[in-house]
């Protein structure tokens, strides 16, 4: 099972809390740059995080970031990965549609059938998220 997620405008706790209710086993970091404003997303610091909820951290930017080409290989990599486990993909952008992780890896990925379930996240006025395309299964947090 593949998901797909964006973390503008959550805390850490937010996406740990996102990430258990879908019951992810491991976070696959594609951004190119593993940095962000929050410290709390700084590669270590989440990965030690993540480490503390017992979730999986893989920095994955350089073979699945949106600033190189993402190739066959490396896609093929992940169909393999999540075969067995229930990962996430990440990237800073919230809305999937504005970010890489929809078109060149959920697009491409659902062409191997692999069906990517991207989490769609609204933290006002009340931290809400629900897959892409199945609005009528918000859950609130």
């Amino acid at each position: 099972m593949l998901y797909s997620i964006g973390y503008t405008g959550l805390t850490v706790e937010d996406l740990i809390n996102i990430l258990q209710a879908y019951k992810v086993t491991h976070l696959i970091d594609v951004r190119s740059k593993p940095f962000s404003r929050d410290k709390a997303f700084n590669k270590s610091a989440l990965q030690r995080a993540l480490a503390n909820e017992s979730v999986g951290y893989l920095w994955k930017g350089g073979d699945l970031g949106g600033l190189g080409e993402i190739t066959d290989n490396n896609l093929t990599w992940l169909k393999q990965f999540q075969s067995d486990k229930v990962a996430c993909v990440m990237c800073m952008e919230s809305d999937p549609i504005k970010c890489h992780r929809y078109y060149e890896i959920g697009k491409r990925l659902n062409r191997l059938d692999v069906v990517v379930k991207h989490i769609k996240v609204v933290t006002t006025p009340r931290l809400k998220f629900w897959i892409m395309g199945e609005e009528g299964q918000e859950t609130l947090l």
